[in-house]
């Protein structure tokens, strides 16, 4: 009799401890559906379904009106100030900044890249170029695109109530962002020196060099922009042909003729990597005709900051930001920019 009663209270403490072991799990389990989101939820986030606001706003330099193209999430206006993420992006010598860094086909707009991670970012046209004013009083140097530049970062710093803002320039970009942040270290937080050159290889050297000859003809300040043109830079077999149409249409219809840039560059280097004091990135395709290590690596030595990074991409052109490789473009820019 007492072995039974001791065998049913042993059976009642199994069926209690097992009933605990159940309503312990079932508790854990109902948590951790309650604060996990299946990705397709979290990607229906509010923040990420808000839209991107864009905007054109001019500034004007010396009588010159300078085009300013911004782009941010809606809502994110009063947020600047405390983030400090805000970036202008220079083009270089044959597109505007809307038709290079803004292009509508699917995922290559570096512009909506950056506003979908929180930044308020602008493109400009240096003058001579889109939107901007033209003028028949200069070549577009280097010096008068970076006196855009500081009329442009003025507005923006202004506007947002910020110090100093994040800078990329592209191609000749790099020569006159560069030429920007010697002079104004104090405007910059960061700077992306993107498919640019510094003295300039051999190569480079003689192309401009045909190119001043002009078939002997004397070199005028603009030339009329043709569909080559748009087409030059970007590496066979690493581009879709859709996006370089849309590539083209978008800058023919907005950079019929461009300037002569090129004329200065007889005069490189522009740039004294000595005075270059901010953060810096240097960023290139394995296949830029213009950007080479030869020529880029004694630069990056003597840059006067131990902040700074090299970043070469494989496969990759002086077009690499149409280019397939895009992402992984766009993935070292943000990286660089969202470092604290």
């Amino acid at each position: 009799m007492k072995f039974a009663k001791y065998l049913m209270f042993a059976a009642l403490q199994l069926t209690v401890i097992f009933s605990l072991l159940h309503l312990f799990v079932s508790i854990s389990a109902a948590q951790v559906n309650d604060n996990t989101q299946p990705p397709d939820q979290a990607s229906q986030n509010p923040a990420a379904r808000r839209p991107i606001h864009a905007k054109e706003s001019y500034v004007t330099r010396d009588g010159l009106r300078i085009y300013l193209w911004e782009k941010y999430k809606e809502g994110d206006e009063a947020s600047f100030s405390r983030t400090g993420k805000v970036a202008l992006l220079v083009h270089g010598g044959t597109r505007s900044g809307r038709s290079l860094y803004d292009l509508q086909v699917r995922d290559y707009s570096l512009m909506d890249f950056f506003a979908q991670h929180d930044y308020d970012v602008w493109a400009i046209d240096i003058h001579g170029y889109g939107h901007s004013d033209k003028t028949a009083t200069d070549w577009i140097d280097t010096h008068s695109a970076a006196a855009d530049i500081g009329a442009a970062v003025e507005y923006i710093t202004k506007l947002r109530g910020v110090e100093k803002i994040d800078l990329l320039g592209c191609s000749a970009g790099s020569q006159r962002t560069g030429v920007y942040v010697m002079e104004h270290p104090e405007r910059v937080a960061k700077w992306i020196f993107h498919a640019g050159f510094w003295k300039g290889t051999a190569d480079f050297r003689e192309m401009n060099r045909k190119r001043m000859e002009n078939g002997g003809q004397p070199l005028p300040r603009f030339r009329p922009t043709t569909e080559e043109d748009f087409r030059d830079g970007f590496v066979e077999g690493q581009f879709e042909e859709d996006v370089i149409q849309e590539s083209v249409k978008v800058g023919l219809q907005m950079d019929p003729q461009r300037p002569n840039v090129f004329a200065e560059w007889v005069k490189l280097p522009i740039l004294d990597p000595t005075r270059i004091t901010v953060p810096t990135m240097i960023l290139y395709g394995e296949k830029d005709f213009a950007a080479k290590e030869e020529d880029l690596l004694p630069f990056y030595s003597q840059l006067n900051t131990h902040d700074k990074s090299y970043v070469l991409l494989p496969n990759s052109g002086h077009m690499m930001m149409l280019e397939k490789n895009h992402r992984r473009f766009q993935q070292e820019v943000l990286n660089f920019f969202d470092r604290p």
